[in-house]
């Protein structure tokens, strides 16, 4: 190991500065000459040109072999103790004397002056010092180093508080003297998806009380629901080499979402957000989404859930029995509806049948909650129905049978092809206008019951207005009882409360006089009976009742073809 600190090593890519071993002529003069007896055993020499350090070992002194503590020791008494000390030749050389019969004489070390390199990374943002300190010879000033910086052209950057601290220290090992400021690349425009993310789970003590099938395993977005946000690019920061040149970063585009996406629009109040305008399957289209409003699948199972959404949905398959659908457009079924719920703001079309559960509890009259239930605002289509609940806002279509269901119509329902070769067997029907079919009830004298002349949804929102005539005119009374206090307590009535009741009492009263006028024309709707019939075009059967209006007739026994209708208030049988 070498004590002296003066060890080189491996110098770098550019050496900047190397001295010559010329003697300081302030400390030598001349040729240090070995020692002039011969019979001295250990001498030293120093040559002044080439600045090595030699050793002479005489073994005819009669003295032992010298050890390296020796000869450092007299290194250091002829003044060359600084010098670079090579301790594998010193080694050596002691080896060499244990055994030598002659005189032996070899390098062990030199004179050598500082040295300094200078390394530059390629991409001209780093400038790195190695400080070799001198050994007996002449030190690198600061004044090189600014001299070859300048040189090299490195005005940017330079860390002088750490090329002070290295000259300070004698040395250092790639050192970075200069550093430049490196280019910060912008970022581009990104697209988030919005849509693909898992909703917030429900709380814990809701858990009981939620079915699985009440879950929707298909991923849709309903009107409104974010689709994706646009992040604008962030532009990148000039940066500057050792040298003083600008770096330039790349160009960020300003990528913009896609034009014309269907189902989608830019939020209003913000253009960087998109958003549905439909229900639907949200599908990534680039830079921006689109809503398919028909949805397809192959069943509605337990595979996809419950489907909830604004659109249309067509289900290849069957809808299985528990699973509720709820859309605002069409329901298309290619196979059979079992005991679901289904909601639609347009029209339910189902291929096969509506296969619902009959309630099995003895006396039973009504269908059970588990049974099909269908709502819709238009048409509902199916080949038979059996056991289901059917409500329509214009007409029920059945092509061959409906069996102990629950129909009911605003205009009208048709039981087989022009109403010919249909059977109503079991349950209830009612329409407003018109009830058709090839034979009603069975010759097992099941009760069947139907009713026409009424909207079967008048009744329902008369009720809703009466109630909310009800309890407007209970708010009146209250404001009414308030303001007579006021009246007789004026105390009470200041800062704008007498006059705050006197214009709830106005709104109140506004309310009430509307509600009348509705309920007035609800009620004139009521009595369509002089347009409504009931027509079995093959049969009717034992236990059918028909009831138009306030009217109610009961077959007591089976008759052919019959014509039910309202002649005069009275009803008319015809065959």
């Amino acid at each position: 190991m070498i004590d002296n600190g003066c060890a080189r090593n491996a110098c770098p890519a550019k050496t900047v500065r190397e001295r010559s071993n010329t003697p300081h002529s302030h400390l030598y003069t001349g040729v240090v000459p070995m020692e002039a007896t011969n019979l001295q055993p250990l001498s030293l020499s120093l040559d002044q040109a080439s600045g090595e350090l030699r050793v002479r070992f005489n073994p005819a002194a009669g003295m032992p072999p010298p050890d390296r503590t020796g000869i450092r020791q007299e290194l250091s008494s002829k003044g060359w103790g600084s010098f670079y000390f090579d301790d594998k030749a010193v080694i050596e050389f002691i080896g060499a004397c244990r055994t030598a019969a002659e005189p032996l004489e070899m390098t062990i070390g030199a004179r050598r002056d500082g040295e300094f390199a200078l390394k530059v990374s390629e991409d001209m943002l780093t400038a790195w010092l190695t400080l070799v300190p001198a050994c007996g010879g002449e030190a690198v000033t600061q004044s090189e180093l600014s001299d070859a910086l300048r040189a090299e052209g490195i005005v940017y950057g330079i860390r002088h508080d750490e090329i002070k601290a290295a000259f300070a220290a004698g040395q250092c090992e790639r050192l970075a003297i200069a550093c430049g400021e490196p280019v910060v690349e912008g970022e581009p425009t990104r697209f988030e998806t919005l849509y693909d993310r898992a909703e917030d789970p429900p709380p814990a003590e809701d858990l009981d009380r939620i079915k699985y099938t009440d879950f929707c395993h298909i991923l849709l977005v309903q009107t409104g629901d974010a689709l994706m946000r646009r992040i604008p690019p962030v532009p990148g920061k000039n940066g500057t080499n050792i040298k003083g040149h600008p770096l330039l970063p790349q160009p960020t585009p300003n990528i913009a979402f896609l034009n014309d996406l269907k189902g989608a629009a830019l939020d209003q109040k913000d253009p960087n957000l998109l958003i549905a305008t439909s229900g639907g399957q949200p599908a990534l289209a680039g830079n921006g989404v689109t809503v398919n409003p028909v949805i397809e699948v192959l069943d509605v199972d337990l595979g996809t859930g419950s489907i909830e959404f604004d659109g249309t949905l067509r289900v290849g398959g069957d809808v299985k029995a528990g699973l509720r659908i709820k859309v605002t457009g069409d329901v298309v079924v290619n196979g059979t509806v079992e005991a679901a719920e289904i909601v639609a703001g347009g029209n339910v079309a189902v291929r096969n049948g509506i296969v619902g559960h009959l309630d099995s509890r003895s006396g039973a009259q009504a269908l059970p909650d588990t049974t099909t239930r269908i709502f819709c605002e238009g048409v509902v289509q199916a080949l038979f129905m059996e056991n289901a609940h059917i409500e329509a806002g214009k007409s029920i279509v059945i092509e061959r049978s409906a069996r102990q269901c629950e129909l009911l119509a605003r205009e009208e329902i048709v039981v087989g092809k022009e109403g010919r070769n249909g059977h109503i067997v079991g349950g209830s029907a009612q329409a407003t206008n018109r009830i058709a079919t090839g034979t009603l009830g069975t010759t097992t004298g099941i009760k069947t019951q139907l009713q026409v002349g009424l909207d079967p949804y008048l009744e329902k929102q008369i009720a809703e207005k009466d109630a909310e005539f009800k309890r407007r005119c209970d708010e009146l009374d209250r404001v009414i009882k308030l303001m007579t206090f006021l009246k007789q307590n004026p105390k009470k009535g200041e800062g704008g409360i007498a006059e705050k009741a006197e214009a709830t009492r106005r709104q109140l009263l506004a309310m009430i006089d509307t509600l009348t006028a509705e309920l007035k024309s609800l009620r004139a709707r009521l009595e369509l009976a002089e347009q409504a019939q009931v027509e079995a075009a093959v049969a009717v059967c034992y236990g059918v009742e028909v009831r138009i209006a306030q009217q109610v007739w009961q077959a007591r026994e089976d008759g052919g073809r019959t014509v039910i209708q309202l002649k005069g208030g009275k009803m008319a049988v015809s065959r």
